[in-house]
């Protein structure tokens, strides 16, 4: 924010609050993820390089799955078009390179409804999280 309105000379603070909510919105269902990967695997060292590898795999090819979908066969067509659904979409929450590049940024609606998904998205990590571990026996 700093640097991005001081080189331009224009501080737009409505958009740099719905990037920064948005951000927050984007580590809620980061945070859930993690969570649940503490209750499932043992080693601390093996849910933070799952989690690592599996946010930023969505993050670089999140985007792409639905155009790759179009190239495949139709088996594997239908299985990447699963997948990229259910996979959590964490690059909508990326709103760096319309601020950076003084973009038109989403409306206010817009943001309300990535709200809602990333608080739903959120909750079912969560939820999942309680399911998995009120199954785990408590070692004394």
């Amino acid at each position: 924010m700093v640097i991005s309105g001081s080189r331009e000379g224009n501080w737009p603070l409505l958009a740099f609050a719905e990037a920064f909510w948005l951000q927050w919105a984007m580590l809620g269902i980061i945070i859930g993820l993690v969570l649940l990967g503490s209750v499932v695997f043992t080693a601390p060292s093996s849910n933070a390089t799952i989690c690592f590898v599996l946010i930023v795999g969505i993050l670089l090819l999140g985007r792409h799955l639905n155009v790759l979908a179009l190239q495949q066969p139709e088996p594997l067509r239908t299985i990447v078009y699963v997948f990229y659904f259910l996979i959590p979409h964490l690059e909508w929450y990326d709103l760096r390179e319309f601020l950076v590049n003084e973009r038109t940024l989403p409306g206010l609606g817009v943001c309300g409804l990535a709200t809602l998904y990333a608080a739903i998205y959120a909750g079912m990590l969560l939820f999942a999280t309680w399911l998995v571990f009120r199954r785990k026996p408590l070692n004394q």
